[in-house]
């Protein structure tokens, strides 16, 4: 022994010298001269076990096995403790076994080893095993089963081994008692807890007793119970120490009870415990739940000794909070104290840093794992994945997926939900049916992302397959609610919105957002009038009430239908429910009373009732000012916001301050604004591109348009229409069809917006021939994109060059059963030409169809006025005021130099 105990002084050291003493000693062994003992073997195990050195111990094993020591009851025992504390039970079952003498202390092991790796079902069957052997336990063998039954939640078990407690006379033994009581109250039998406990004598009643009733008060929030516990233990032999203050705060964080967390933090400070790390960890974690990261942080920093789970709960506070950089300098300054983070911390970090918008951070933390000696297993892979993949680095994060060697279901619903939010949806599809050839089961996380994946292209059949896989594998009751709701939108986006209904009406649970989703996909249907009923019949569901996410999705249906008067209602119900003060409902109400020049002035009022505006709000409000002709007003609101300094422009904002100098012909105003657009880098964004193109072609400087339309070469459908819409209202038609065959070459297709523009263009410079080219086309390569506008434009192109035969031609075959916009298109013609025969005859119909239509009226004196006719004409403008006529201003912008 006496090399043994040399060589000890180091724990990690010890297997290297001392294995290594050994194996000298076995060589000479050969010669009949074995000179190590099984108590020398024990002692070695022992240390190996403590430092988890698996390969040595399992070496030293073999030795034993070698020479017939392990047979030795003692040294079994001894060898199953070592796989126990290595995590090894498939070697500890495997030597016991084979054991062919077993004690009392061989089956406590080997219940110990299962309950020590988390196999509990594994353990009380060793346990029952263990009982039909005829082998009696004894009060640590009966703690160990009742410890297995309250985490493995076999209640009937644990009631079973009560009774064998109580035959066996072991019912006074505090271990057994602390367990029963920790079973019953884990079970939530606190009345049977308050039993066993209140039937104690006094000089039993230890600190785990009491800590272990009033845990099980604190889990079912019994606040009264628990104070008036912590009341009498005060007054009792067993004074309150850290465990106890630990399970109070948590009872404080629990139910947001911020005074009741001061006043514990009080007697916490009084009893000296403030920098116990059980109870300071404890403290952190309840100012994180109640918000006050602010105090949380300045508790971690006063904490002598940190340790990972501290740090991890401030971790996933900023997390929650979205202040990335708060919590990384709290991370940065844990490391600087000499700590050394673990595989729990690293991966909150690495949350952290998803949150953060670059990967500098991510790619710090995922170099410091080489560092610190850190496996990329599924749990910090996945963190990995997170990071890159919220930060649109995708290729990145599939290298690092590729990277971790033992993938199992979490790394790979990580790689595939993060591909489906980046838009990557058939390679999720790919990566699902890779998942499925290494016969790995997908959990619910990524059923829901491969449904999203299928919404995404429209891959109904698919999706359907996913559908029926939920059916047959028995989802569980927690998650089927998850899975029912994506499966509904599945079907929605895919078009099928009658089997989404079917689908939310026989879910035998829903809730508020199963029905937002229907109601959302007739909406993106343009089923605005089902969507209001869908919301109507959402108020008789079994107590369900829409949420804010709702009433902003409803918002949109009422912008489409009746907005003034449907719109009130529904702001009267989020008055009423209390949701007028969330932003994103503010800014729908906004938005839904710009939809009409009448309700601009109700949109002004709810932005003016906002104490705390955020962006959204503020673009909200100019693009309702800008959008209604207000543009002066939506200049002004502008200048606000900038003057107000809480927020940076963005490009919906800038877009409609653009487009409100277009309206206002502001020229100056406008090119202040593209500079503007310049130097922040949003003037080629095409959405930006498009208003500034706009803006100059309204201002009539079309030159202006051209030169920046040229600069970007990186355009859109958007952008290219514009530029022709541009060319056309200054009659460049030529110059437009150049460029709508050059828009072709480059491979952009057109769309309607893009052959009306096309053909105004052609009309305005009379180049008949190309439009007819141009409407051919259409009918014949773009049917699905033909419209009535088309026709009219075709219509107006023939008028204005005098072929008004072929225009009456081409309205009476257009296969359109209203055709009034046509004939109002060629009463505009006749009017250029003094056609009135055929103008009397368009407008006699027209009266007919739309007697309350000002419009005709309108046309027909002009057409009297244009041919000198001015009795006639001023009859009709005489009618003008019959049918209540009322024409938008001009609008023009006064600049003085």
């Amino acid at each position: 022994m006496a090399f043994l105990s040399r060589r000890f002084s180091s724990r990690f050291s010890v297997g290297e010298a001392a294995l290594s003493s050994l194996y000298s000693t076995t060589v000479s062994s050969n010669q009949n001269s074995v000179r190590f003992s099984i108590q020398e073997c024990v002692s070695l195990l022992q240390h190996l076990g403590d430092a988890g050195d698996a390969a040595r111990g399992k070496s030293l094993h073999s030795v034993c096995v070698k020479y017939g020591f392990s047979q030795d009851t003692f040294l079994a025992n001894n060898i199953l403790r070592f796989y126990t504390l290595c995590g090894d039970v498939a070697s500890a079952r495997h030597l016991f076994d084979g054991m062919t003498e077993r004690n009392l202390v061989s089956w406590t092991s080997m219940v110990s080893c299962c309950l020590h790796n988390g196999l509990y079902r594994d353990g009380l069957e060793v346990y029952s095993l263990m009982c039909r052997s005829g082998v009696r336990p004894n009060e640590f063998g009966f703690s160990l089963a009742l410890k297995a039954c309250r985490v493995a939640e076999d209640f009937t078990m644990g009631t079973l081994i009560h009774g064998q407690i109580i035959k066996f006379g072991f019912s006074l033994y505090r271990f057994c008692i602390a367990s029963l009581l920790g079973l019953y109250v884990g079970n939530g039998d606190i009345g049977a807890g308050e039993f066993l406990f209140d039937n104690l004598s006094t000089g039993e009643e230890s600190e785990a007793l009491w800590n272990v009733l009033l845990d099980g008060y604190v889990n079912k929030s019994y606040s009264e119970e628990a104070l008036c516990l912590f009341n009498r233990m005060a007054y009792s032999s067993s004074p309150p120490n850290n465990l106890t203050y630990s399970v109070l705060v948590k009872l404080c964080a629990d139910t947001c009870n911020v005074e009741m967390g001061r006043s514990f933090h009080g007697r916490i400070i009084k009893a000296g415990l403030e920098n116990d790390i059980v109870v300071g960890g404890s403290l952190v974690d309840c100012y994180v739940k109640l918000g006050f990261m602010n105090v949380a942080k300045k508790l971690f920093g006063s904490l002598e000794c940190k340790d990972n789970v501290v740090c991890c709960t401030l971790l996933s506070g900023f997390c929650q909070i979205s202040d990335a950089s708060e919590g990384f300098n709290c991370y940065i300054r844990f490391l600087s104290e000499g700590n050394k983070p673990d595989v729990y911390t690293v991966a909150a970090v690495l949350r952290l840093c998803s949150n953060m918008e670059n990967g500098t951070f991510g790619s710090l933390v995922h170099g410091s794992m080489v560092k610190y000696g850190f496996k990329v297993d599924s749990l910090l892979g996945s963190a990995i994945i997170d990071v890159y993949g919220g930060l649109g680095m995708i290729s990145d994060a599939y290298r690092c997926f590729l990277g971790i060697e033992d993938k199992d279901d979490i790394c790979f619903g990580s790689m595939i939900n993060n591909l489906v939010l980046n838009s990557y949806s058939e390679r999720a599809l790919m990566l699902f049916n890779e998942l499925r050839h290494l016969n790995l089961l997908p959990n619910n996380s990524i059923l829901m992302a491969i449904l999203r994946a299928c919404s995404n292209l429209q891959m109904f059949n698919k999706g359907k397959s996913i559908h029926c896989y939920t059916l047959k594998n028995c989802i569980d009751s927690e998650s089927i609610l998850g899975i029912e709701n994506t499966l509904i939108e599945m079907y929605a986006k895919c078009g099928e919105i009658i089997k989404a209904k079917l689908l939310l009406k026989s879910m035998e649970r829903q809730n508020e957002f199963s029905w937002t989703i229907v109601i959302s996909g007739y909406i993106d249907m343009g089923c605005h009038e089902e969507a209001l009923q869908m919301f109507h019949e959402m108020f008789y569901a079994d107590s369900l009430k829409p949420s804010q996410f709702t009433l902003v999705i409803i918002l949109q249906a009422c912008s489409k239908t009746n907005p003034l008067a449907r719109g009130k209602q529904i702001h009267t119900y989020a008055i009423k429910q209390g949701f007028e003060t969330h932003l994103f409902v503010q800014s729908s109400l906004i938005k839904m009373y710009a939809t009409t020049k009448q309700g601009v002035q109700d949109a002004w009022q709810v932005f003016s009732s906002i104490e705390d505006r955020d962006r959204i709000t503020w673009s909200s409000m100019i693009t309702a000012w800008a959008q209604n002709g207000y543009t002066e007003e939506a200049l002004k609101v502008f200048a606000e916001f900038q003057h107000s300094m809480d927020y940076s422009v963005d490009d919906s904002m800038l877009s409609s301050c653009i487009s409100a100098c277009a309206g206002l012909a502001a020229l100056d105003v406008g090119k202040s604004f593209h500079a503007f657009a310049f130097k922040i880098g949003f003037a080629f964004q095409f959405h930006i591109e498009t208003s500034i193109i706009d803006m100059y072609s309204k201002c009539g400087t079309l030159k202006d348009a051209q030169k920046f339309f040229n600069e970007n070469r990186d355009h859109n459908l958007v952008s290219w229409t514009s530029m022709m819409s541009g060319y056309a209202n200054h009659g460049h038609g030529k110059e437009a069809v150049e460029l709508f065959n050059e828009m072709r070459e480059v491979g952009f297709a057109p769309d309607g917006i893009t052959f009306i523009s096309i053909l105004m263009a052609c009309s305005h410079a009379g180049l008949v021939n190309e439009g007819w080219k141009f409407f051919e086309s259409l009918r014949n390569d773009y049917p699905s994109e033909l419209t009535i506008n088309h026709y009219a434009c075709m219509v107006d192109l023939l008028g204005r060059a005098d072929n008004v035969d072929k225009a009456v031609d081409l309205i009476k075959r257009a296969p359109f059963q209203s055709k009034s916009l046509m004939w109002k298109t060629l009463l505009g013609a006749c009017s250029k030409h003094g056609n009135v025969e055929l103008g009397k005859q368009i407008v006699e119909m027209l009266v007919t169809l739309e007697p309350n239509e000002s419009s005709n009226y309108l046309l027909m004196s002009n057409l009297y006025a244009s041919s000198a006719m001015w009795e006639s004409s001023t009859e009709f403008r005489n009618r003008l005021k019959d049918v209540n006529f009322s024409k938008q201003p001009g609008s023009s912008w006064i600049q003085l130099v």
